[in-house]
C-alpha cells in the first residue's frame, strides 16, 4: 500500500473490520458506538477514508471496506491478536488488559519488532508448556518475587541498574 495510515485511521478500519464481521457492513452509528465517538465525527471520518480509497461509502448508507482497506484492516486485526496473545500467554495479562494494552501497542509497533514478537510465540508454541519451564519461573517471579524480595522491588532494583549504566 506504501501511505502510513494514522492510528485513528486504523482504529476506524479495524472497528468497520470487526462490525463487518457481525453484520456484513457498517453504520455510521455502530461505528461511532465502537469507538465512543459522535456521529457527526464518524461520518466526518468516513468521508476521509472513502476519499483515501479504503472504504465504499455514501452519506446515510452504511460503509464496507474497499479491498485495500480490508488489507490494511487485516493487517491491523492480526498486529492486536498477536500482541494480545502475548501479552496473555507470556507476561499472564488478563485478557481485557491485554486487549486494551495490545490496542495501543498495535499502532506503534514496526514490522520487524511484530517478526520477533511472532518467532518468540512460534518458539513457546514449539517447546510447549511442558518444556518451558523458565516460562513458569517468569509467572512465579511476577507473583511471589524473587531472593525473598516482591516483583516491584526486583523492577526497582533494574531499573536503577539501568539508569546508572
Amino acid at each position: 500500500m506504501g501511505q502510513e495510515l494514522s492510528s485513528t485511521v486504523e482504529d476506524y478500519l479495524e472497528a468497520i473490520f470487526r462490525i463487518e464481521q457481525k453484520k456484513h457492513f457498517a453504520r455510521v452509528r455502530d461505528i461511532a458506538e465502537t469507538l465512543g465517538v459522535a456521529k457527526s465525527t464518524a461520518t466526518a471520518a468516513l468521508k476521509t477514508l472513502h476519499g483515501k480509497g479504503l472504504i465504499n461509502y455514501k452519506p446515510y448508507e452504511p460503509a464496507t471496506l474497499s479491498p485495500r482497506g480490508r488489507e490494511s484492516a487485516e493487517r491491523i486485526v492480526l498486529r492486536h491478536r498477536i500482541l494480545k496473545r502475548f501479552l496473555q500467554h507470556v507476561l499472564d495479562i488478563k485478557p481485557q488488559r491485554a486487549d486494551s494494552v495490545a490496542c495501543r501497542m498495535e499502532h506503534a509497533i514496526d514490522s520487524e519488532a511484530l517478526e520477533q514478537f511472532v518467532c518468540f510465540l512460534a518458539f513457546i508454541k514449539q517447546y510447549g508448556p511442558e518444556e518451558m519451564n523458565w516460562l513458569q519461573q517468569f509467572r512465579h517471579f511476577v507473583k511471589e518475587g524473587a531472593d525473598g524480595k516482591a516483583c516491584r522491588e526486583c523492577i526497582e532494583t533494574y531499573i536503577n541498574e539501568l539508569q546508572e549504566s
